[in-house]
């Protein structure tokens, strides 16, 4: 129901401004903080963009327009004077025209892929965020900002197919995967998860679904956590013979067929 999607949307940057980006919204706030924000909303496809500067000021008018399922909406922090490179992006649109699936992502600054105290306070921004939505999939990756997942890339699968039957297949698998409720039925449970020793942590999502941490941080998700990582969902993954990109030459994956492993 667009109310829901709505509020799913509300909850998704309001975690976003109170704990990926708290640091920034402080900054912004404070004298000589050298941060300015602006947030944007596109209530249609062809429609003027509206802008909300500084959210501080302007958060609840945001909000409320977040709530009415925007086509898309964006919040970003820059180094005040107006250089190019962002600070924090957060942003969301229709993936389909007529919402059914919409995508959200926001770019997260992390000390060093090793660093626990980083990495878990970004899990857990993701977590704060999903929880009571029923994402179709997610994930978590070091320096990949792609829209394509691993799978989507070595399968050679259409973005769209990979949509539509997202919760039918498992889209692919990361550092942190979430796992939608139709899916996890299939794997036996959260519990199930959490006894299979191949995730560091398991967070249920009240909806129904699962977010999947691979290892206490990026640096440790190594080739034998991602072998087990594979283990554990292959009975949800699509089939197929995966096979490297050229053009994605950084794509991580175990190189097996999951129709094998079931």
């Amino acid at each position: 129901m667009p109310g829901s999607r709505g509020a799913s949307l509300v909850r998704w940057f309001r975690a976003v401004r109170t704990g990926l980006y708290s640091g920034l919204v402080e900054a912004e706030a404070g004298s000589g903080g050298g941060v300015v924000s602006e947030a944007q909303i596109v209530p249609d496809i062809d429609d003027l963009v509206r802008r909300f500067p500084r959210i501080g000021k302007t958060w609840p008018q945001f909000e409320e327009e977040l709530a009415a399922f925007p086509w898309g909406a964006q919040l970003v922090f820059l180094t005040e004077g107006g250089e190019l490179d962002d600070l924090g992006r957060a942003s969301s649109y229709h993936v389909l025209s007529d919402g059914s699936i919409w995508r959200a992502s926001a770019l997260a600054k992390v000390n060093s892929p090793d660093d626990a105290a980083s990495c878990t306070a970004v899990v857990d921004f993701l977590y704060a965020a999903l929880d009571g939505s029923s994402p179709l999939y997610g994930h978590i990756e070091w320096d990949n900002f792609d829209e394509l997942t691993n799978l989507d890339t070595v399968l050679r699968r259409r973005r769209r197919t990979s949509l539509r039957e997202g919760r039918q297949f498992l889209r692919g698998y990361a550092w942190v995967t979430v796992c939608p409720a139709e899916l996890v039925t299939r794997l036996g449970g959260a519990a199930v998860l959490e006894d299979s020793g191949a995730f560091h942590r398991v967070f249920p999502l009240r909806a129904g679904g699962v977010l999947l941490q691979a290892s206490a941080t990026m640096d440790g998700y190594t080739d034998q956590v991602m072998e087990r990582v594979f283990e554990a969902l292959a009975p949800v993954l699509p089939p197929g013979e995966p096979r490297p990109d050229p053009a994605h030459p950084y794509t991580r994956f175990v190189p097996r067929d999951a129709a094998t492993v079931r």
